[in-house]
């Protein structure tokens, strides 16, 4: 829209099938025209317009900045295709794609800090989990004795696994059950997800000096064959106490679906499927 219209009288001259074309180039498929009528509302404010030297320089600079944008965007997915291409080539790619929730992003990242020889680098796998900041510090004093979180450690490393710890537990039942248990013995979720990450990263290590699959019944020590076997939860946005309270307040003269999602935290989407039983209709 602000290649088509870079400043707003130019913005004023689009008419409602300019305005839907446009929509659908962007790749809008629902509400085009209720869209393009808004915003052709929009664009014929007079508020709108400025002295129309500055309109022109503020286009101009609009136009350079856009751009620079489309390039970055370019760049970005050229480098994530040569990322994609040379993690693909690691010969640590197939172990630690086997591990639920790690994607070629986090994966790339992941073997990225931890190296092409961790054996040799690190020796151990508890040398690694120090050096990424997963393995707690004991302070002692007299009788004082505290733990502590590491921080010389490497901060890149460090931050992929948080982010691989979280992924891991919405991916892998053994994960969500570990989280589960630290975050039930009293641990804040930052302190859970780095606990988590200290077994993925000793997980880690272990495959890549035995060259051993990744096993998540192994990882975290359960047989998936057993009828207690951990499993991923199947969670719903609302539960069925929320959802009887929803309709409650959607039966009330003057509720709109909009305010209800606002009060309960959700998408308007989630009202219209779990508490009024149909898709949204536009």
């Amino acid at each position: 829209m602000l290649a088509a219209a870079p400043t707003p009288r130019a913005a004023a001259l689009l008419d409602r099938t300019a305005l839907v074309a446009l929509l659908s180039a962007a790749g809008r498929k629902r509400s085009v025209q209720n869209e393009a009528e808004r915003l052709r509302m929009i664009f014929h404010r007079p508020a709108m317009l400025l002295e129309p030297r500055v309109e022109a320089a503020e286009g101009l600079r609009i136009s350079h900045l856009l751009a620079a944008l489309d390039h970055a965007v370019r760049r970005a997915d050229e480098l994530e295709r040569d990322l994609e291409r040379h993690y693909a080539a690691h010969r640590f790619h197939p172990l630690v794609k086997g591990v639920p929730g790690i994607g070629t992003v986090l994966g790339a990242y992941l073997l990225a800090e931890i190296g092409d020889r961790p054996v040799e680098r690190f020796g151990s796998g508890r040398s690694l989990a120090a050096y990424a900041g997963v393995a707690p510090v004991t302070w002692a004093s007299g009788q004082t004795v505290r733990v502590a979180f590491r921080r010389a450690s490497s901060r890149n490393l460090r931050s992929t696994l948080h982010t691989t710890a979280f992924s891991l537990v919405a991916h892998s039942p053994g994960a969500h059950a570990y989280y589960t248990m630290r975050r039930s013995a009293g641990d804040a979720h930052a302190t859970a997800l780095r606990k988590l990450g200290r077994k993925v990263v000793l997980c880690l290590y272990h495959c890549m000096a035995t060259g051993l699959p990744y096993d998540d019944g192994a990882a975290f020590g359960y047989d998936p064959a057993a009828d207690d076997a951990p499993s991923l939860p199947r969670r719903l946005p609302l539960d069925e106490k929320q959802i009887m309270l929803a309709r409650e307040t959607l039966a009330a003269p003057g509720t709109t679906v909009t305010a209800t999602a606002r009060t309960f935290g959700v998408s308007t989407q989630t009202i219209y499927r779990h508490v009024l039983g149909r898709y949204r209709t536009r």
